[in-house]
């Protein structure tokens, strides 16, 4: 596959950029992923949680699915198909599963999780069965907490630091006077150290939906992740690390998963 690389510069608009992003994410490497694991789009029910400006949902709808993004505020989506809509909606109220409904048959985290403070991760998760049935699937990516960029350091720095591998590494007090020094926002502080508190890594991933009892159907591992690809033009690579734990903690930059809602 000939490499997508979209720079920003192009678009007139920072939403414009990363809408064209989360679609192409989605059309060229996810969609085929979902065929090559056996799951059909057309006709099914997905709820897309956490979908940002929406892009990666409307590529969704424009395969056939049947598809609803929600996020916890309002990024004024377009509406661009029939079959598409958006929904601010926090899915821990008690009114979000009559808000959303009940009947999806597909799940979208993409790069969530590891927005979810430790303390409410497992609640998190556990909501999700409200939405769909025991034949339903969850779809999941993450960057693990300890690999090269699972600070997600690359898109929240402005300065040199953004392209420091391993900068989760270094203590949380250290690295917020570092940022201090080199002039970084206090929006760009704050979200470095949610996702220092809420340390995704693959072992505590696994503990948690085996305890949840989502078995995981199909994994992949990335040592270049499709989202690179498409925003840094790095050539994707998948992982042959997947089976030593913690070379992969370290190493791989991206993994996505399939779990099954089944309780069996």
């Amino acid at each position: 596959m000939t490499i997508t690389h979209l720079k920003p510069e192009s678009y007139p608009t920072w939403k414009e950029y990363y809408w064209t992003y989360q679609n192409k994410l989605a059309a060229l490497h996810y969609i085929p992923l979902f065929a090559q694991w056996g799951v059909p789009l057309a006709g099914k029910k997905v709820l897309d949680v956490g979908c940002g400006d929406g892009g990666f949902t409307a590529a969704l709808a424009e395969a056939g699915a049947i598809c609803t993004g929600v996020e916890v505020r309002d990024f004024k989506w377009e509406k661009t198909h029939a079959n598409l809509r958006f929904i601010q909606q926090d899915i821990l109220l008690d009114e979000a599963q009559s808000v959303l409904g009940d009947d999806y048959d597909i799940i979208i985290l993409r790069d969530v999780i590891e927005h979810i403070s430790l303390q409410n991760k497992y609640q998190f998760m556990a909501a999700l069965r409200k939405f769909t049935s025991s034949e339903g699937i969850i779809l999941m990516t993450f960057p693990p907490f300890y690999s090269p960029f699972g600070l997600h350091q690359q898109t929240f720095l402005k300065s040199f630091l953004k392209k420091l591998p391993y900068l989760g590494w270094i203590p949380g007090s250290i690295l917020d006077i570092l940022l201090n020094l080199l002039g970084e926002s206090d929006k760009a502080r704050a979200d470095v150290k949610e996702i220092r508190e809420c340390q995704m890594t693959l072992r505590r991933f696994k503990k948690m939906v085996r305890e949840l009892n989502y078995p995981i159907e199909n994994e992949k591992y990335y040592l270049i992740r499709p989202s690179h690809e498409l925003r840094y033009g790095w050539k994707l690579r998948e992982s042959k690390l997947a089976g030593i734990p913690i070379l992969r903690e370290i190493f791989i930059l991206g993994s996505v998963f399939k779990l099954s809602m089944s309780q069996e």
